[in-house]
């Protein structure tokens, strides 16, 4: 992509997290001006961290694979690909009061919950799968319930594939494509091994990384200051921040769908597509313990009256020398913001976590819970309904200077980091198509600096 030689054309981007961030660098990469607007105070989005015992521990559990060219090539970039620590992990799965490991064929067909004919053919499901459909889009049409029910047939899905998707989608778990669950089976389980990776730093290094390049090359990023409203212009868009109307090329936006409609003005206030999308939340209690709880770096979990959908302990990738020496559970229940479960109090989970390690390992010790944190995201992932394809929004919305860089296009890609860096550039690519030979509008933007 050529260099613009425009220096004038400005590009507001709307949200810090990593599509944020990636978009403004790119922009700026290519002699475009930025400046960014964060409404939170710390860049990053759901790779925020938090300090304890004088180390930086993360709010939300985060790895990448091998196999994630995009943000591995950012990472080669940013000269942080060389602090990458690769680690074999592996998965156990608890089903109610038995916990089996479940990461070979023997692990499968050791499967207790399932009887023998049950396990056999979940082996022969899973090697299709994973083995013998290339491509998914065919997928998209039907949803993921009645695809692994005609797969697996009706008993294993509901021992088996109904809890899981449940634990990711609720009660909407039945709308939800089985292209979407093929994409993410065959990205996680589609090798022989399963290896993860983790930057020193975290993903804290790679959100302070970009920061510090985008204000190197004189892009301006503004902290504590959300967007409250944009309109079109006759030469652009103008974006209102505490109450000025700046005057910009174009923007874009990696808000949650709704959001961006609640703000956008005009003829774009009705363009907004996907704007009644419905996204599932999170809540993760973090538990720093003084020793290792268990072997595996995930355990699914399928438990009566069990409040939460899974365990993750990080540190099986995660240096003990970054914690301290501490060791770092994370027990998450996605659920909407708007729920009963995702306001409960922080005092409610810290209980209910620390009762549900009881539950898992009669022999838990609680002395060895050294703090429990309790950390939410309203916007983490969309519930996908049947036929989402035909209706991904595009980069561009409507032929205006609004673009978008957003977990709404992930589909039927895994919404995860390497997705999002991925997105963010091939809409800095048609940000940039087109710019150019336009004229920028006339701006009186105030220098702004990362602070």
């Amino acid at each position: 992509m050529p260099t613009l030689t425009r220096p004038n054309h400005q590009v507001a981007v709307l949200g810090g997290g990593i599509s944020g961030l990636v978009s403004a660098y790119r922009l700026l990469q290519q002699g475009v001006g930025v400046t960014l607007f964060e409404a939170s105070d710390a860049l990053g989005g759901l790779g925020g961290t938090f300090e304890y015992n004088r180390a930086v521990m993360e709010q939300f559990y985060h790895v990448m694979l091998n196999s994630d060219a995009p943000l591995l090539s950012l990472l080669e970039e940013l000269d942080l690909a060389g602090t990458i620590r690769w680690q074999e992990t592996g998965m156990g799965f608890q089903y109610e009061e038995a916990f089996y490991p479940f990461n070979t064929p023997l692990d499968l067909l050791r499967f207790g919950a399932l009887t023998i004919p049950e396990r056999l053919r979940t082996a022969v499901g899973a090697a299709y799968i994973t083995k013998f459909v290339k491509n998914g889009a065919a997928l998209d049409g039907i949803t993921a319930a009645a695809w692994l029910t005609s797969i697996f047939g009706a008993s294993v899905f509901q021992k088996l594939w109904r809890p899981l998707l449940t634990a990711k989608f609720g009660d909407l778990y039945d709308t939800v494509p089985a292209y979407w669950f093929w994409s993410r089976l065959t990205r996680e389980k589609g090798g022989a091994k399963e290896v993860k990776g983790y930057v020193e730093g975290g993903y804290r290094a790679i959100a302070d990384a970009l920061a510090s390049e985008i204000v190197r090359m004189g892009g301006k990023v503004r902290l504590k200051t959300p967007a409250q409203g944009l309109h079109e212009t006759a030469g652009g868009v103008q974006v209102n921040a505490e109450g000025q109307w700046d005057p910009f090329s174009a923007v874009i936006s990696t808000l949650p769908m709704p959001l961006l409609q609640k703000i956008a003005g005009g003829r774009i206030h009705g363009e907004v597509p996907q704007s009644d999308l419905v996204y599932q939340g999170v809540v993760n209690v973090v538990l720093i313990l003084k020793q290792r709880l268990q072997p595996y770096y995930w355990n699914a979990i399928v438990k009566q009256g069990f409040p939460f959908q899974g365990l993750v302990e990080t540190t099986h990738v995660v240096p003990l020398e970054q914690t301290n020496g501490r060791h770092l559970v994370y027990l998450m229940n996605y659920c909407n913001k708007d729920s009963e479960t995702y306001s409960r109090s922080d005092s409610d989970w810290k209980f209910q976590a620390q009762k549900a390690l009881t539950s898992l390992y009669p022999d838990f010790d609680q002395s060895v819970v050294d703090e429990v944190k309790v950390f939410r995201a309203p916007f983490v992932e969309p519930v996908w309904p049947v036929n989402y394809l035909a209706d991904r929004p595009e980069a561009q919305i409507s032929g205006s200077k609004v673009f978008l860089a957003t977990t709404a296009q992930a589909y039927p890609r895994v919404n995860a980091w390497n997705t999002m860096v991925e997105i963010a550039s091939e809409t800095v690519v048609k940000v940039c198509a087109e710019l150019v030979g336009r004229s920028a509008p006339a701006s009186t933007m105030d220098e702004l600096t990362l602070a």
